[in-house]
């Protein structure tokens, strides 16, 4: 009987048990209550809302809150959002639907809008940001930027959609005077209810191409059109330079500016601000072409020094030592290597595309003849070149006022230059390596203790790999007086390399070797003071320099 009991017991405890398992199951399955999978802990513009699944897109979420509240309060909503996302793990927190999560968002975004703060127009410039009154004051603002660059007002700012209206995202851009922006004052303050139910919030201007789009029910099928026509735009310049290379003989020159455009993004957004957080125009001018510092790396090119790269970037040589962690400006560096180098720029830079004409003399480019049993560093003048005279039409590119690109477009050539013919070889010089791998140099090449030290020593132990400096036919590998056990390499280049002082030779004459191949053991015979190697370079008959010539 007592065993019966506690069967009885044991099976209630366990259908208490599965019970509450059950339960736990159904919350974790309908994402209610977090079990002990990881969710996200969420905030919108600094204040807490909840937690949701990690399945939850809080991108698509922000962009449906967007959406649904313009159109329940018939404005625009596209004020900046600043949404985080912390992952966390604890049992048995509530999670909010993603319909939930949505309401919250649009609450917060309800609320700020009725704070009694200002409606403005926030301009985006990267990290940069201003807040303007208006559409009008955004424009003027911009064409105040590009003004001192623009002296005949050729080109002025316009704003537009680039993309469907949810986002609430404008763009601002430059363009041929006369060009409407998309977006008028009235559409953006939200008066004008009828044509945004039509238009979708967003009407088209046919300025931009000389042709009307219309958008009735057109939603982004409209915006993408809107963009072909920017794009059409831009265009034309590339078609007046396919043509003038197709076309070298028509003197119609391009002249003056041809092009203008912001290199950064430009946006526009409405948001609510204090009202003294509204910029001055001016102000805000001089503070967004206002040259500051801002990191940049630049790869070290053939010829490059500190003092260079500094002089070429407006930069100092102490500058780039302390950016780049270097002991002292002395420091080397190589070709490729990467550098940090501080450059001023503004916030908001223009590349500007002019027509430039101007008369030249000039070099026809030679005419080369190729011998492939020379050396490249082997050539042969067969006939001078002769200069010409020539009036010319570029198309060239400033950014920030700095030439990043010049193309000839058209020429007239006033006086012909002949063109120099020239013999030249084909193949590539062998090179020369340093013939140990470390070791410590201790002398140089010149005159010592009186007379002449015709190669350079490197000190190490004694049984040091000695390598090949370049790859050649080996015409001495024996015992040389002074020099102790030696080997003489022949090099295709005509030079030879000798290495002395060895313990050990691992070649033979009339041996090949190619360069980096071991050729000796290095040690301490002949006339030596310690183990070392001594390597020498012969161009012509006559002892060089090494260190002129080997890459290290």
């Amino acid at each position: 009987m007592k065993k019966i009991q506690i069967t009885k017991k044991a099976a209630a405890q366990a259908a208490v048990a599965g019970g509450a398992a059950a339960i736990i199951i159904l919350l974790g399955v309908s994402q209610k209550t977090a079990i002990g999978q990881t969710y996200q802990r969420v905030s919108v513009n600094g204040n807490a809302i909840g937690c949701v699944s990690e399945r939850v897109d809080m991108d698509y979420v922000i962009k449906e809150a967007r959406r649904e509240l313009s159109n329940e309060t018939g404005e625009r909503i596209s004020c900046e959002i600043d949404w985080n996302a912390e992952s966390s793990r604890e049992l048995f927190s509530g999670l909010l639907s993603e319909d939930e999560l949505k309401e919250a968002v649009k609450g917060i975004l309800r609320e700020e809008g009725a704070q009694g703060k200002t409606r403005v127009y926030t301009v985006a410039i990267e990290e940069y940001r201003a807040n303007f009154t208006s559409l009008t004051d955004v424009e003027t603002f911009l064409n105040k930027v590009k003004a001192p660059l623009d002296g005949e007002n050729a080109y002025e700012a316009i704003i537009y959609a680039s993309d469907s209206h949810i986002s609430g995202i404008l763009n601002a851009e430059l363009a041929k005077s006369g060009t409407e922006s998309e977006i008028t004052q009235d559409e953006a303050a939200g008066e004008d209810d009828a044509a945004k139910e039509a238009a979708g919030d967003i009407s088209v201007n046919g300025g931009i191409a000389g042709v009307s789009a219309e958008f009735s029910g057109a939603g982004e099928e409209a915006f993408v059109a809107a963009d072909g026509v920017l794009a059409g735009a831009t265009a034309e310049l590339s078609d007046a330079m396919a043509y003038a290379f197709a076309n070298p003989k028509d003197n119609g020159y391009e002249n003056g500016i041809l092009g203008m455009e912001f290199i950064e993004s430009v946006e526009v957004f409405e948001n609510y601000v204090d009202a003294d957080r509204i910029s001055d125009i001016d102000t805000q001018v001089a503070e967004v072409t206002k040259e500051k510092e801002s990191n940049k790396i630049y790869v070290v090119e053939p010829g490059d020094c500190l003092s260079v790269i500094a002089m070429d970037h407006d930069t100092t040589v102490s500058s780039i030592v302390a950016l780049n962690g270097f002991e002292n400006s002395d420091v080397m560096i190589r070709d490729g290597q990467e550098l940090i180098i501080a450059v001023p720029e503004p916030d908001l830079k223009i590349r500007l595309t002019v027509g430039e004409v101007y008369e030249e003399d000039y070099t026809a480019d030679p005419v080369i003849m190729e011998n492939d049993s020379w050396y490249t560093t082997k050539e042969v003048v067969h006939q001078e070149g002769t200069t010409g005279h020539r009036e010319r039409n570029d198309v060239v590119v400033y950014e920030n006022g700095v030439e990043t690109n010049r193309t000839l477009l058209h020429e007239n050539i006033m006086v012909e230059s002949q063109a120099a013919v020239i013999e030249r070889g084909t193949i590539i010089p062998p090179t020369y390596i340093k013939p140990i791998s470390g070791g410590r140099y201790t002398s140089g090449f010149g005159r010592r203790w009186g007379r002449m030290h015709k190669g350079v020593d490197w000190a190490c132990p004694v049984g040091t790999t000695v390598y090949a400096s370049c790859g050649g036919t080996v015409i001495q590998a024996s015992y040389n007086g002074g020099y102790g056990n030696n080997v003489v390499i022949q090099h295709p280049d005509g030079r030879m390399t000798r290495y002395a002082h060895n313990s050990k030779l691992l070649v033979h004459v009339g041996q090949h070797v190619e360069q980096g191949e071991p050729i000796a053991l290095s040690g301490n015979t002949g006339r030596s003071t310690g183990p070392h190697v001594h390597f020498e370079i012969y161009i012509n008959g006559s002892a060089v320099d090494p260190l002129k010539y080997i890459s290290y």
